[in-house]
């Protein structure tokens, strides 16, 4: 069977992809960062009753040359989900530059091996950073954008600069681009956004007046291979996104399954403004009160036919697992 290349193989969104990979026939090779996560990995895929017999795992680091042309050996396909993930106002560098320089690294490694197709797990993040309430597969975030964040200057510039470098070499290549993506993690180790979500959202005493697109991993995995499978995906992006909803909608379904400690009471706009100018974490939400984004997830439909399962019970299990690491407390 061919064999594909995993990067960030102990993450998130790469472990389901790597679980779906093996359940189909294929030879997995993955990257990780320390020897820890290798046994972190197994154990976990063990423990989900996954076999490791056709998975390789490979010590790379985003910043470093070393390895990278050795370990895409003979590998058809490439999934790139390696990138760090810190919400925030965060140092630009910290993110951006292992983001950029990772996927080339990562990129030029695929393009000097002959890989077939390299699919990118980019954000979208890299799309809606602009002046706009509904979005496509084409639109982009504005670099010139002042109030960017870094991760969301790191995800378009990677993206960017990916689609640079394949555009002037033979691979095919494609990118994902998923909303906020929830779900229990396969290590039982939560993502930085589903820790950072749902524990914000246990923490509020009321709910703010506004919206979420939210997206489970297990279908976020799905189309990584799906696109990796089908040359209709090449040169193309997906945004991928299961609904947009109020907050209090998701407040009222944590409620409803069980989670008593969840606020079901929306605090009024003016009264969120009027706190967030003395509250500076506010402030941001205070921008997106009142305001209901549009996405159009045309190509993963029509492409991939991608049709994403409700995100609903994804919720309730993140909810469920942060109790269970002792996260959150009862």
């Amino acid at each position: 069977m061919d064999k594909v290349f995993v990067s960030g193989g102990s993450g998130f969104i790469a472990m389901y992809c790597i679980k779906i990979l093996l359940s189909k026939g294929y030879n997995v090779v993955t990257s990780v960062r320390e020897k820890s996560q290798i046994d972190l990995a197994k154990k976990s895929f063990s423990k989900h009753n996954i076999s490791c017999d056709n998975l390789d795992f490979t010590i790379l680091d985003l910043l470093k040359d070393d390895g990278w042309d050795d370990a895409l050996k003979g590998c058809k396909y490439v999934l790139h989900t390696a990138s760090p993930v810190i919400p925030g106002d965060v140092d630009e560098d910290i993110l951006v530059k292992p983001a950029v320089e990772g996927m080339t690294r990562c990129l030029n490694a695929a393009i000097k091996n002959g890989v077939k197709k390299f699919v990118q797990t980019s954000s979208y993040a890299a799309i809606y950073g602009n002046n706009k309430s509904e979005h496509s597969d084409d639109d982009w975030t504005d670099l010139s954008n002042k109030n960017l964040l870094a991760y969301e200057i790191s995800k378009t510039k990677s993206e960017k600069k990916m689609w640079e470098i394949a555009n002037s070499s033979d691979i095919s290549a494609c990118s994902i681009n998923p909303v906020l993506v929830l779900g229990p993690s396969l290590t039982g180790i939560l993502s930085m956004s589903n820790k950072l979500t749902i524990k914000k959202i246990f923490s509020l005493l009321f709910v703010p007046n506004m919206t979420i697109s939210i997206v489970g991993v297990h279908d976020v995995a799905d189309a990584h291979v799906r696109a990796m499978e089908s040359s209709k995906s090449n040169g193309k992006r997906f945004l991928l996104s299961e609904k947009t909803i109020k907050l209090v909608e998701l407040t009222k379904l944590l409620r409803g399954a069980g989670f008593v400690k969840v606020p079901t009471l929306v605090i009024p706009n003016f009264l969120l403004k009027f706190i967030a100018l003395f509250t500076p974490s506010l402030r941001s939400i205070a921008k997106r009160l009142g305001t209901f984004e549009k996405l159009h997830t045309i190509n993963a439909n029509k492409i991939l036919d991608w049709y994403p399962k409700s995100v609903d019970i994804e919720i309730i299990n993140s909810a469920k697992q942060l109790y269970e690491t002792g996260v959150l407390k009862k």
